[in-house]
């Protein structure tokens, strides 16, 4: 299913794409399906970079009101409703509590306000009496806390609320669907193959330069239209290109979270202000865990390197420990930290909070650019089936497509969910027979990836087979949920790196190096805070 570099080679293609999160998975998707012969290309793996370093929630953006950002909210409204209706397996109603202390910078009225414009703006005709598929926000009396919220603090409480958001719990996944849908409709996508240059000879696009990430091999790919969808990699396309010489487009903020094991966390998920710096973040019930996040810190490195900072772990503790006095979240509860980088438009100025969270798509024609280049600048998990449909508005200014469009087929949504009856194979949605087949013609795929985890080895063959998982690392981080578990089934990933053996060729070495290499990427990616640099 996974084609080669040498395959792809000397192929003429409409459209490619470069960057494999859920912005450059979606802008693909839709290209693909109307007609435009389109390249995916992805340096690392699919959903690798900033989509799984999100905060994992589906949301209109509350806070973006007070910024002014009211056509930002509707639209993520309505991609939340769109979402929650039609893949349910992935993406879940969430019930938030929002308390309202003595000292916030937001008053209760201001915070009511603001809860009954959102109610306002996530109206959509047809969806029921009150127009919407999720609850209206609430008001909670004090005395009804204690039942609904024991830890709480009530110091100084001056009102709480109730609203309804969503959880994309494992966003990777919504990452492989696009894909898959991409492909299904005739797509190409490489995973693990870089954007090596731009070829624009004379000022006119021709195409890709690509080269694999394991190796010295390089094609020249033709194309009509570039979108550069590298999300906070975008400037790193771009430099060093005859195709665009003008100041960066990026500025990125990091967003650095806790995963923690957490006896005395909520019950209910948790959106409050932080007293600190005013700064909304959350508390969330996530997978098995807690997950805390997240800060907003200005952020000029490499966004690969992105990593918390002993500031940031003792702001988000304090934090959490503030609103849940009794039962405080300690160092020693914190399983690992992940961070990431949000491809915001260059801001030097200013409160990071203000920075628009609205998606851009720039063509470089209007900057002095090859005409058929394109670059996305902002963009979050909320809104990516949106912005691609925007994106296509500009694909369409520099080419046409060269086949009909491609239908897909109809699926009906699973009312499944991870955790539920439907167990680990609930991600999988309408899919998830298929992954019930293989362990059906293969018993032995039906034994748990580890002791600790209810997945199977099923599914890491059916990653390898049908998902495009090219590493161990893939598979397990951004196929099934396990490598973001408190163990990360490292008792398991020698044996699971057989089972990919056997269906992508791996030889005895291969599968060592497979299991080193995994292990490499969970040291750097998901940090205990002991293995913070500066902490003490």
């Amino acid at each position: 299913m996974r084609p080669s570099l040498n395959e792809v080679a000397g192929k003429n293609f409409d459209v490619i794409v470069i960057g494999g999160g859920i912005n450059g998975a979606g802008i693909a998707r839709e290209a693909q399906i109307r007609g435009y012969a389109t390249l995916l290309v992805e340096r690392d793996d699919f959903g690798a970079g900033t989509t799984s370093r999100s905060t994992r929630l589906i949301h209109g953006g509350l806070r973006y009101l007070e910024h002014g950002e009211f056509g930002l909210v509707y639209e993520s409204l309505a991609e939340r409703e769109a979402l929650v209706r039609e893949v349910p397996h992935l993406v879940r109603p969430l019930r938030l509590l929002l308390p309202v202390y003595l000292g916030d910078r937001r008053p209760p009225w201001m915070m009511q306000a603001g809860l009954a414009m959102y109610d306002l703006l996530s109206f959509r005709p047809g969806r029921g009496p009150s127009g919407k598929s999720l609850p209206r926000h609430r008001a909670m009396p004090l005395r009804n806390l204690a039942a609904y919220e024991p830890g709480l603090r009530r110091e100084g409480l001056r009102a709480a609320f109730t609203f309804s958001d969503a959880q994309a719990e494992f966003p990777e996944r919504l990452v492989v669907e696009a894909v898959r849908d991409f492909v299904d409709a005739g797509g190409v996508a490489l995973n693990h193959v870089a954007a090596d240059a731009l070829l624009a000879p004379g000022g006119i696009l021709r195409g890709l330069r690509l080269r694999a990430t394991c190796g010295e091999r390089t094609a020249d790919v033709p194309a009509k239209v570039v979108v550069n969808a590298a999300g906070p990699w975008v400037d790193q396309v771009l430099a060093g290109s005859d195709a665009e010489r003008h100041e960066r487009l990026i500025g990125g903020t990091k967003g650095s979270h806790l995963v923690a094991e957490w006896p005395g966390a909520p019950k209910h998920a948790i959106f409050a202000a932080a007293r600190a710096d005013g700064r909304p973040f959350f508390i969330l019930p996530w997978y098995r865990y807690t997950l805390v996040g997240t800060t907003d810190v200005r952020y000029d490195g490499d966004p690969s390197a992105a990593r918390a900072t002993p500031d940031e772990v003792r702001y988000l503790l304090d934090e959490a420990s503030r609103l849940f006095p009794q039962t405080p979240l300690t160092r020693e509860h914190v399983l690992y930290t992940y961070s990431g980088v949000r491809p915001l438009p260059v801001s030097d100025r200013g409160d990071e909070a203000a920075i628009t969270r609205r998606h851009i798509v720039i063509d470089h024609v209007k900057r002095g650019g090859p005409p058929g280049l394109l670059s996305v600048v902002g963009g979050k998990l909320t809104t990516y089936r949106s912005l691609a449909r925007i994106a296509m508005l500009a694909i369409a200014k520099h080419a046409q497509p060269s086949t009909p469009p491609h239908g897909l087929p109809e699926r009906r949504p699973s009312r499944e969910r991870p955790g539920g009856e439907g167990g680990p194979l609930a991600v999988y949605g309408p899919r998830a027979g298929e992954v019930r087949a293989l362990a059906d013609a293969d018993p032995s795929l039906r034994e748990p990836v580890c002791a600790h985890n209810p997945e199977v080895l099923a599914q890491v063959a059916y990653a390898a087979a049908c998902e495009h998982a090219a590493t161990l690392a893939d598979a397990l981080l951004r196929r099934l949920p396990v490598g973001w578990s408190k163990c990360h089934a490292l008792d398991g990933a020698e044996r699971c790196a057989h089972v990919m053996a056997q269906r992508l060729g791996w030889d005895d070495s291969r599968v060592s190096g497979e299991v080193a290499a995994y292990e490499r990427e969970l040291r750097r990616t998901l940090v205990p805070p002991d293995a913070i640099e500066g902490d003490p």
